[in-house]
């Protein structure tokens, strides 16, 4: 396997920490990554502290004060100045702690200890062992189907830039060269646009109708990338099951769960909001379905169900936007 170790960052809060502190060895073991950087507020180090001594890796997971990379209270008054410009007020569908989230991501770069680090979910898991570089040592562009025509609208507006895959880049992770990152920010705080921090610029690229889903920073990231420095990454479909909430509580797990899930997923995400259904986890726990059926099979046969809502070319449609199944 061609791969570098690289720093792992995963943006969290308190509430989310619980469904990802029991994998930290699994992370070790199944991503090449050099160390762990649970990003959060200050009530997250306490706990972040002591489960890494108590999994004796205290020198491979840290903590950083979110605030140290971006002060919210910054990025909250940029957002408030901006929404104010055009005479609206900030509102609960402004959502600023998920803006926040994907400009830490990218601000990272500026303090990351390596060339490339890895944003990873706190709510997704690996299953099975997966090499972040190809044979020749490009990092990879892991790609699912997804399409919010929102976050290409803020693309064009700061780049001049189209839609350049037929896949999102959007996935439950991102590898970014730290480098291209800090590169790309620098080109947008260099725009003609009021603020001085990249995430100000970017707010006043969002039209004012299109705020509440108004930027992905994997989208923006991989279109920006694709475009100037075409030959950076290589590109492969990842690999992962949404939803598996639905199908079994992630503190139930078992190694034979893991096991079965691994022969056709990368990863596996139990999204909080997805509350267990009793005749699906009856299905996923019975031994005799699972010897004539793969976990990919029954995902897929509960998503043309329409289960999730309406199946589209391997999307669901949700209104305007196409989510990933």
């Amino acid at each position: 396997m061609n791969d570098k170790a690289i720093e792992m960052i995963i943006p969290t809060i308190p509430k989310d920490y619980g469904r990802v502190k029991r994998d930290l060895k699994s992370f070790f073991e199944l991503l090449p990554i050099s160390r762990i950087v649970f990003i959060g507020p200050a009530e997250l180090e306490e706990p972040v502290t002591a489960d890494a001594a108590e999994a004796e890796l205290t020198d491979r997971v840290t903590f950083v004060n979110e605030n140290d990379i971006i002060s919210f209270k910054a990025l909250y008054n940029a957002m408030e100045n901006r929404i104010r410009a055009d005479g609206y007020l900030i509102g609960e569908n402004s959502r600023p702690g998920w803006y926040y989230q994907q400009f830490l991501k990218l601000a990272y770069a500026n303090v990351c200890g390596s060339d490339y680090y890895m944003s990873w979910d706190s709510d997704t898991i690996p299953l099975r062992r997966v090499a972040m570089f190809d044979a020749s040592g490009r990092p990879y562009f892991d790609t699912k189907r997804e399409y919010n025509p929102g976050y290409f609208k803020t693309i064009m507006n700061l780049f001049g830039m189209e839609k350049v895959y037929d896949q999102s880049f959007i996935s439950e992770h991102m590898l970014f060269d730290a480098r291209l990152v800090r590169e790309m920010t620098e080109e947008i705080e260099a725009m003609d646009l009021p603020g001085e921090r990249f995430y100000e610029k970017i707010f006043y690229a969002i039209d004012i109708d299109n705020m509440k889903l108004g930027f992905s920073e994997f989208e923006t990231y991989g279109t920006w990338v694709t475009v100037r420095h075409p030959d950076a990454y290589a590109f492969r479909e990842w690999k992962s099951m949404r939803r598996t909430n639905l199908f079994i509580d992630s503190h139930d797990l078992t190694r034979d769960d893991i096991r079965w899930l691994a022969r056709d997923y990368d990863a596996a995400s139990f999204e909080s909001y997805h509350p267990l259904i009793p005749d699906l986890a009856e299905l996923f726990r019975n031994k005799e379905y699972r010897r004539n059926v793969s976990a990919a099979e029954l995902y897929q046969a509960v998503v043309e169900s329409g289960m999730f809502g309406e199946y589209v070319n391997g999307m669901i449609k949700e209104g305007d936007l196409f989510v990933s199944a």
